[in-house]
This record gives C-alpha cells, sequence and structure tokens, in this order.
C-alpha cells in the first residue's frame, strides 16, 4: 500500500529559508541555519544528556516499529548518532523534542547517556508544525496520524483549511481528504494503521454516501483488501456496485416438446385466418402457459368460432 505523499514545502516554509552559501545540509533536521533568537544563529550541535530530554507530547507520530527501533539501536551501539535530533528548551536544563524521537528512542535502547543535538526555540504552535513536517517528509506517519495533527493544529491555532493548507504547503483538498479519515469507521482505521489499507482506497470509501454508507465502507474495505484490488477497481465497485455478488443466473428452459409443439402447431393452424397472436411459454417447475392476444371484440369472436367454442 502507498504510503502518503511528502509535503511540497521543507521545515525552511516554516522556519524561514537558510541563507545562501549556507552549506549543503538539506536534512529536515538541519537547523543550524534558523535563526534561535533575533541576532542570534544556531551554528553548533550540543551534547545534551539524554535524562533531560523529554518527548513532544503532541508527537504526531503515534507508532513506532519495534524491530526498526531495534534495528537502528544495534546501528547506533556500533556506530552511533550519525544525524543530530533537534530539540526546544522548556526550562533549565531540560528539552523537548521537535524531530527526532525515533532516535532518541533507539539511543536509550542502545545505553547512550547523551545525544548531539541541535538547539533552537520554538513555541507549542511552531513545534508541533515542525514535527508534522518532519515525519511526513520521511513517510513516516500513517494518514490517520496526519489527519489527526491537521485537526490539532486547525484546533489549538484555529486555522482554516485553506490557512493550514498554506502553512504545510499541501493543496486545500489533500488536507480536506486527510482529516475525512477521522471519519471513516473504526475498523477501516485499524486497517490503515496496520497498513492493510491505502490512503487512495480510503479516499474512494470516505466518498461512500448513504443510510448503510457505514456497512457499505467496511464491507468494500474488507473485500478490497482481502483481493489486493487496484484503487481504480476499488472506484468501479463504488459507482457501479459491482463489489456485490452477482445474482445467480436463471437456469436455461428446455425446449418445447414434441406434444407442445404439435399443440401449438394445431392452434395456429385453426386460428391462422384472425389476427390473433398465440405464445407458449415454459415454467421451471414445469408445464406452462398460452396466451392468445387479440384486438377487438370481434377478432375474440372469430377466435371463438373457429375453436367450436361459440
Amino acid at each position: 500500500m502507498t504510503k502518503p505523499r511528502g509535503l511540497g514545502r521543507g521545515l525552511d516554509a516554516l522556519l524561514g529559508a537558510p541563507p545562501v552559501g549556507s552549506g549543503n545540509a538539506s536534512h529536515p533536521d538541519d537547523v543550524r541555519d534558523f535563526p534561535r533568537t533575533a541576532g542570534e544563529r544556531v551554528n553548533a550541535v550540543e551534547l545534551i544528556r539524554i535524562q533531560d530530554i523529554e518527548a513532544n507530547p503532541n508527537q504526531p507520530r503515534r507508532v513506532f516499529d519495534e524491530a526498526g527501533l531495534k534495528e537502528l539501536a544495534d546501528s547506533i551501539e556500533a556506530h552511533g548518532i550519525i544525524q543530530p535530533i533537534t530539540l526546544r528548551k522548556i526550562r533549565a536544563s531540560k528539552y523537548q523534542i521537535i524531530s527526532g524521537e525515533r532516535r532518541f528512542r533507539a539511543s536509550q535502547a542502545a545505553g547512550l547517556t547523551e545525544l548531539p543535538a541541535y538547539v533552537r526555540e520554538a513555541d507549542d504552535q511552531s513545534l508541533l508544525e515542525m514535527a508534522l513536517v518532519e515525519n511526513i517528509q520521511r513517510e513516516d506517519l500513517n494518514p490517520l496520524e496526519v489527519g489527526m495533527s491537521f485537526r490539532h493544529l486547525m484546533e489549538e491555532c484555529a486555522l482554516t483549511q485553506e490557512a493550514l493548507a498554506k502553512r504545510v504547503g499541501m493543496g486545500r483538498s489533500s488536507v480536506a481528504n486527510y482529516l475525512r479519515m477521522l471519519d471513516l469507521p473504526e475498523q477501516i482505521q485499524t486497517m490503515l494503521r496496520l497498513g492493510t489499507l491505502g490512503f487512495g482506497h480510503a479516499k474512494t470509501l470516505s466518498g461512500v454516501k448513504g443510510a448503510d454508507a457505514k456497512y457499505t465502507q467496511i464491507a468494500l474495505a474488507e473485500k478490497a483488501s482481502a483481493e489486493g484490488v487496484s484503487v481504480r477497481e476499488l472506484e468501479r465497485w463504488v459507482k457501479q456496485g459491482g463489489w456485490k455478488t452477482p445474482a445467480a443466473a436463471k437456469p436455461a428452459l428446455s425446449p418445447l416438446s414434441a406434444d407442445e409443439e404439435q399443440a401449438l402447431d394445431i392452434l395456429r393452424t385453426k386460428l391462422s385466418s384472425t389476427n390473433a397472436k398465440l405464445a407458449l411459454k415454459r415454467r421451471t417447475q414445469g408445464g406452462g402457459q398460452l396466451t392468445l392476444t387479440y384486438r377487438t371484440a370481434e377478432e375474440l369472436e372469430a377466435v371463438l368460432v373457429k375453436l367450436g367454442l361459440a
């Protein structure tokens, strides 16, 4: 399943682009050229004690793969930290993570006591924005985590979808799509968290409307996941109802027997001088139906005469 696309802009869009000629650092965590305070710049990596670092409670990323953390911890134990994390100072000798919580956790597991870090000032809004951008750029967040972060930013900062889209460098429709993930049934949200259903599939399902929308969405999601269908195929199911089990085909009717053919021929011969029409229809459970069609009372009278009934 596909991961969410990265944002159109990076942390520079939120923090201010580095000056020309400041080097080739382009990693989302590299904030050496961003201002710490007016007139002051961060130019060096500091060693911060791990015991003085705390996680960001509004960290957009909610799920950390344990196997991946173990691999990173082994790598850190062997090679050390290659990319410093980014922190903000929240009080005397205490720091909060802006980006790099996965490296922080792996370093704890590896037994490190200090971490290299860039330290900058950021308010709560900027902190959430930076953490969100950094994680999406790395494609570390599932669509639900992105949607929850977007909603949190909108509520905390009183942002419209349009304003939020400009802040994070996305189109407004993309922001709206992530927010729609929060309205999907819990079963589908779980599939998104586990990666058994893709973002494109979930976007398609969010468009299902009607009184039974919830049940239809769940049935479609489970079927799409089980069969591994493409987003386009799922769209076809939604538009045409092609996901439903086709009705059982009606059994083919057996041809008329020789006796039935003979009786029909006799009747047609008797009525050949009239304008009446004859049809014989077989029934699946046996027997049949003989239909005589006429247009006027005079035609009916002629039929009865021919059949000796008048």
